[in-house]
Protein backbone atom coordinates (compact mmCIF):
# COMPACT_ATOMS: atom_id res chain seq x y z
CA UNK A 1 0.00 0.00 0.00
CA UNK A 2 2.61 2.54 1.03
CA UNK A 3 4.73 1.72 -1.99
CA UNK A 4 1.78 2.53 -4.24
CA UNK A 5 1.29 5.84 -2.44
CA UNK A 6 4.91 6.96 -2.51
CA UNK A 7 7.14 5.21 -5.03
CA UNK A 8 4.48 4.83 -7.72
CA UNK A 9 3.67 8.54 -7.56
CA UNK A 10 7.14 9.98 -6.97
CA UNK A 11 7.60 11.24 -10.52
CA UNK A 12 3.92 11.93 -11.15
CA UNK A 13 2.65 13.98 -8.20
CA UNK A 14 4.21 16.83 -6.23
CA UNK A 15 5.30 16.22 -2.65
CA UNK A 16 2.24 17.84 -1.10
CA UNK A 17 -0.04 15.55 -3.10
CA UNK A 18 1.98 12.47 -2.16
CA UNK A 19 1.86 13.37 1.54
CA UNK A 20 -1.90 13.88 1.30
CA UNK A 21 -2.19 10.52 -0.49
CA UNK A 22 -0.20 8.76 2.25
CA UNK A 23 -2.47 10.07 5.00
CA UNK A 24 -5.62 9.48 2.93
CA UNK A 25 -4.58 5.87 2.39
CA UNK A 26 -3.85 5.45 6.11
CA UNK A 27 -7.29 6.83 6.96
CA UNK A 28 -8.98 4.68 4.33
CA UNK A 29 -7.16 1.56 5.56
CA UNK A 30 -7.29 2.47 9.26
CA UNK A 31 -8.42 -0.98 10.44
CA UNK A 32 -5.69 -2.75 8.46
CA UNK A 33 -2.89 -0.48 9.71
CA UNK A 34 -4.11 -0.66 13.32
CA UNK A 35 -4.30 -4.45 13.14
CA UNK A 36 -0.85 -4.81 11.61
CA UNK A 37 0.71 -2.36 14.06
CA UNK A 38 -0.91 -4.05 17.05
CA UNK A 39 -0.32 -7.66 16.06
CA UNK A 40 3.03 -7.75 14.27
CA UNK A 41 5.98 -8.58 16.45
CA UNK A 42 8.30 -10.06 13.82
CA UNK A 43 8.06 -7.10 11.44
CA UNK A 44 9.12 -3.56 12.27
CA UNK A 45 5.96 -1.83 11.04
CA UNK A 46 7.28 1.67 11.79
CA UNK A 47 10.48 0.83 9.94
CA UNK A 48 8.62 -0.54 6.94
CA UNK A 49 6.36 2.50 6.63
CA UNK A 50 9.15 4.98 7.31
CA UNK A 51 11.36 3.48 4.58
CA UNK A 52 8.79 4.54 2.01
CA UNK A 53 8.58 8.01 3.55
CA UNK A 54 12.39 8.23 3.35
CA UNK A 55 12.20 7.76 -0.43
CA UNK A 56 10.03 10.85 -0.67
CA UNK A 57 12.21 12.87 1.72
CA UNK A 58 15.38 12.04 -0.24
CA UNK A 59 13.66 13.25 -3.40
CA UNK A 60 12.68 16.48 -1.63
CA UNK A 61 16.28 17.02 -0.53
CA UNK A 62 17.45 16.54 -4.08
CA UNK A 63 14.79 18.92 -5.47
CA UNK A 64 15.75 21.56 -2.91
CA UNK A 65 19.38 21.32 -4.01
CA UNK A 66 20.47 20.18 -0.58
CA UNK A 67 23.58 18.08 -0.51
CA UNK A 68 23.29 14.53 0.68
CA UNK A 69 25.46 15.02 3.75
CA UNK A 70 25.08 14.13 7.41
CA UNK A 71 22.61 16.99 8.03
CA UNK A 72 20.40 15.81 5.18
CA UNK A 73 20.70 12.25 6.44
CA UNK A 74 19.73 13.37 9.95
CA UNK A 75 16.73 15.23 8.52
CA UNK A 76 15.53 12.13 6.66
CA UNK A 77 16.03 9.87 9.68
CA UNK A 78 14.20 12.11 12.14
CA UNK A 79 11.44 13.37 9.86
CA UNK A 80 10.53 9.94 8.45
CA UNK A 81 10.11 8.45 11.92
CA UNK A 82 8.20 11.51 13.13
CA UNK A 83 5.88 11.44 10.14
CA UNK A 84 5.26 7.72 10.58
CA UNK A 85 4.48 8.06 14.28
CA UNK A 86 2.19 10.99 13.49
CA UNK A 87 0.26 8.65 11.20
CA UNK A 88 0.11 5.81 13.75
CA UNK A 89 -0.85 8.16 16.58
CA UNK A 90 -3.76 9.52 14.56
CA UNK A 91 -4.95 6.01 13.71
CA UNK A 92 -5.27 5.16 17.40
CA UNK A 93 -6.61 8.53 18.50
CA UNK A 94 -10.11 8.67 20.00
CA UNK A 95 -10.62 11.86 17.99
CA UNK A 96 -8.58 11.37 14.82
CA UNK A 97 -7.94 14.31 12.56
CA UNK A 98 -8.98 14.16 8.93
CA UNK A 99 -6.16 13.15 6.60
CA UNK A 100 -6.06 16.55 4.92
CA UNK A 101 -5.54 18.35 8.26
CA UNK A 102 -2.56 16.16 9.09
CA UNK A 103 -1.17 16.41 5.56
CA UNK A 104 -1.39 20.21 5.77
CA UNK A 105 0.48 20.16 9.09
CA UNK A 106 3.18 17.89 7.70
CA UNK A 107 3.57 20.05 4.60
CA UNK A 108 3.72 23.16 6.77
CA UNK A 109 6.45 21.61 8.93
CA UNK A 110 8.37 20.59 5.82
CA UNK A 111 8.18 24.09 4.34
CA UNK A 112 9.24 25.61 7.68
CA UNK A 113 12.21 23.25 8.00
CA UNK A 114 13.34 23.67 4.41
CA UNK A 115 12.99 27.45 4.41
CA UNK A 116 15.00 27.67 7.62
CA UNK A 117 17.67 25.43 6.15
CA UNK A 118 18.07 27.56 3.06
CA UNK A 119 18.21 30.76 5.13
CA UNK A 120 21.13 29.31 7.13
CA UNK A 121 23.29 28.77 4.06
Amino acid sequence: MMEADVESNIDRLDREEIIAQVFYSAELNRDFYKSVYSSQKEIDVIGEISRHIAVLLRKIIKEEGMTDNYKASDFVTVFRIGLTYTMIDNLFSHHPLDYDVIADRVNSALHFTLSNHTSEE
